[in-house]
Parts: structure tokens; sequence; C-alpha cells
């Protein structure tokens, strides 16, 4: 038995589309070679890299991420009023769509994820984990029960629902914060900006537990005057000045972020945002999330959150 030939063998579900590929090919279904193509495009790319595509669910996230592209083309598309390409872009959607579905590689939903989570925090809490011990083994559990399966895990930020990924990072700050209750070992470091309105709605810039710094979303006031640019770029320069700060008080820094959200009212105006963002982490490259949302002020043009890890810099 030749184990290499195994292991080089491509995933079944690779091989079935080709199958479609030939049958979209005789049938001249422009639409469904199009994806197909795509497919086997992306296939290819990820073959030249050290992470080859091995197994039907790598390929499924293959997938869901060509069907997030085709997503966020859809958006461009209604922006600029070209109504042809956001069908045909929701066409290719929904093809994706079907072979996901016919994938037959199992699906967790997000409720099933939350769960998991929950009872993963739970277990290593009921172990002994504690501090920077808990999130690891946290982690390793949730990993553990996803694999094989088609969902996407804390780590996998580019095909996870950004609502999701809050809700999870949230769980694991509550998980961190509970366990350092009652542990004279591990106090809860406040920093703050000495701005009132900290103390008059009860937050803080950032808070400190053990190796972990949790900063507060972010906006662009220069805190010594008081004021804030009309400008979304000099407002994105201050913020991340601002965060700079915060995270140096607690003791940690900028190529120590390993999270990053940003909230802007106006998704069109986070593309020249970029080489600000580029500047302060372009060699960090922390998980990272954008949402479109109101902010408290108008004035306001972009907010910024981040989540540090002292010592993995």
């Amino acid at each position: 038995r030749s184990y290499s030939a195994d292991a080089d063998a491509p995933p079944p579900l690779l091989q079935k589309l080709k199958g479609e590929l030939k049958a979209a090919m005789r049938a001249k279904d422009a639409p469904r070679l199009s994806v197909l193509r795509s497919i086997m495009s992306a296939n290819l790319n990820a073959s030249k890299t050290t992470s080859p595509i091995r197994t039907d669910v790598q390929l499924v996230a293959l997938i869901r991420k060509l069907q997030k592209s085709a997503q966020d083309a859809v958006a461009d598309a209604q922006a600029a009023g070209r109504d042809d390409l956001v069908q045909k872009e929701k066409q290719q959607i929904s093809i994706l769509d079907e072979y996901i579905a016919a994938s037959g590689v199992q699906t967790m939903g997000e409720a099933e994820i939350r769960v998991l989570i929950n009872e993963a925090i739970e277990a290593a809490k009921g172990a002994g984990a504690a501090g920077k011990s808990l999130m690891g083994d946290v982690m390793r559990r949730v990993n553990g029960a996803l694999e094989g399966k088609d969902s996407v895990s804390a780590l996998m930020v580019n095909f996870l629902n950004p609502l999701l990924l809050h809700r999870i990072s949230l769980l694991l700050y509550q998980a961190v914060d509970q366990s350092s209750h009652g542990d004279p070992t591990m106090p809860r470091q406040l920093i703050t900006s000495g701005s009132e309105f900290e103390e008059e709605i009860a937050y803080s810039r950032a808070v400190v537990i053990d190796d972990w710094v949790f900063v507060s979303g972010t906006t662009g006031y220069n805190y010594e005057t008081g004021k804030i640019s009309g400008d979304i770029v000099e407002q994105t320069e201050q913020t991340m000045i601002n965060i700079d700060k915060a995270l140096r008080e607690a003791g940690s820094s900028m190529c120590e972020v390993v999270r990053v959200k940003y909230i802007l009212p106006d998704r069109n105006s986070f593309r020249c945002v970029w080489p600000v963002l580029r500047k302060w982490l372009g060699n960090v490259r922390p998980a990272a999330t954008m949402v479109q949302a109101a902010l408290m002020l108008d004035e306001m043009k972009i907010e910024i959150e981040v989540t540090a890890k002292k010592g993995s810099g």
C-alpha cells in the first residue's frame, strides 16, 4: 500500500467538482462554468503555497472565501448602481451555496458553536485552568471539537460572521474576567485617558487581566484638546495614537495586538484609511473585522477596538 499516494490524493469533493466542470462545459452553462473555474483556480493557487487543499473541509472553507468575495462584489456593485453585476454575483453565490450544501461536510451553526464554546470554557475551568492558560485551553478544546466540520473557529476569522466572532471574544473575555475574581495574583488593572466621560458612563480606556489587554472602542479625539478632525484619515491616525498610548500604559504595545475591530458609519470610506492602518499594524497583521454601524456622534467617522496579549510580539 502506498501511503504517500493516499496523502496526495485529491479531496473527494474536488473530484466531484471536476465532474461538474465537464458537465457545465457540455451544457454550456456559463454561470456555473465561471464558478467552477474560480474554484479550480483558487485550489491551484493554494497548491503552490505551504497550505494546499487536502480535505473536503479545507475545500469548503475555500469555497466560503470565494463566496465572501462575491458578497463584497455585490455590495460594491450596488453602490455603483450596477444591477447587472449585482445579479451576476448573486447567481454565483447561489451556485456556491449549492456546492457547500452538497459537499457532505457536516455544518455547525452559530448556536451549536456557542454551546460548544461555553462547554469548552466550563471544561477548562473545571480542569483547573486559569488566567493565561485558560484561553489556550479553551481554544484547544474548541478547535479539536471543530476539526473535520464545516465551521469556523475563533482563529479562522476570514470566514467567520463578525457578530459571532464578537460573541466568541466576549465569552472568552468573560471567562478570563471571572477566573480573575478572588485571585490576588491576577488583579484587574484599569487604564484611563482622564476623560470625565469614562467615569460618567462607567468604563475604562483599557482593562488589563494577566497578560491580556482589552482596549475599548476608541475614536479620534485628541485627549489634550478635546477636539476631533473632520477628516477620517486624520481621525484614524489620532485613534491609533490614542490606542498606542493606552497599550503602553498597560505595559504592552502595538506589536502585541492580536485582534482588532473597525466600526465605520460609511463602509465606503474604509479603503482610504488603509494606509494609516498599514503603517501601524502592517507588521503585526492581527485578526480583524470591519463593521458598518452608526457611532454615537455624527462627527465620529471611525471607532477602533483592539485586544493585545503581552509577550506575543
